[in-house]
């Protein structure tokens, strides 16, 4: 049996109304079948039947109870058939909120940050590029595409994993978003996201302190930074290379990069290049 109670017990205050869809008011039990449909399609790239899900995650009513929610979660846009009778598959809103809730409730561990620390530790002794080697760093720790974005330019690691990975959405999309990558940083380093370049529910801000916060951006929603459908990403603000501000994160399709280790991968960059750590004394 698999618990889900590190992610249907989330403090969901954190993350704003109009956000999603105005029926996102949902009962614990369709929140706990939702997160266990969306796991299970970030995890293996498919979906459960109503009985595999009540054996798989231990829940206490029947099948035909899931398939009843299912059909209701369907109706607020949360599942989507992709042809009559075939299994139901999360939608971007439903990505939008496991992953904004995985963020809120995320805990990096000391393990996992003293082996990041490690790495990051291996790469200045051997005086590189360190927005070049996090970049690549991403793009290997994940199967997607690793970035950073500063004044100076652009690092790009990884994008035969789209290759490798597909989307949903066209490949083209994406490959096209990358290409031209220096004239989207602009908006990324501002946190500007919005129409008319005002900040916009596009981009979720959830600042855990002062000095760090963590950026998810759905394809299917910004116009702004055309990512296309099926891709999203997931960004932080660090301190690098002399101290100067950039911004990391990763691109994938959207069911990998809502993979708890993705964004543990994200939580912990953002942790250990928070300004504070990187002031020059």
């Amino acid at each position: 049996m698999t618990s889900l109670d590190h992610l249907t017990n989330l403090d969901v205050s954190m993350t704003k109304k109009d956000d999603f869809d105005p029926n996102i008011n949902l009962s614990q039990r369709q929140r706990n079948i939702l997160f266990a449909i969306v796991k299970e399609y970030c995890d293996h790239s498919q979906s459960l039947s109503s009985l595999e899900l009540k054996q798989k995650y231990g829940f206490n009513f029947s099948p035909a109870t899931i398939r009843n929610e299912m059909v209701v979660l369907r109706d607020k846009n949360f599942l989507y058939q992709p042809f009559t009778n075939s299994s139901s598959k999360p939608t971007e809103q439903s990505f939008k909120l496991f992953i904004n809730q995985l963020i809120v409730g995320l805990q990096v561990t000391s393990a996992q940050q003293q082996e990041l620390r490690k790495q990051v530790l291996e790469m200045e002794q051997k005086q590189v590029n360190l927005s070049k080697e996090i970049s690549r760093l991403l793009a290997l720790s994940s199967g997607g595409v690793g970035f950073s974005v500063n004044g100076d330019g652009e690092s790009i690691a990884g994008m035969s994993n789209l290759l490798v990975s597909p989307g949903e959405g066209k490949v083209s999309d994406i490959l096209n978003f990358l290409d031209n990558l220096d004239q989207y940083k602009q908006y990324l380093l501002e946190g500007n996201i919005g129409t008319n370049g005002e900040p916009k529910n596009q981009i979720i801000k959830l600042n855990k302190t002062d000095e760090q916060n963590i950026r998810t951006i759905i394809g299917g929603e910004s116009t702004i930074l055309p990512l296309g459908k099926g891709y999203a990403m997931i960004a932080t603000e660090v301190y690098l290379d002399n101290n100067e501000k950039s911004v990391v994160g990763l691109i994938s399709p959207i069911h990998l990069l809502a993979r708890k280790k993705n964004i543990e991968l994200i939580e912990n960059i953002s942790k250990l290049f928070a300004k504070k750590n990187n002031t020059k004394k």
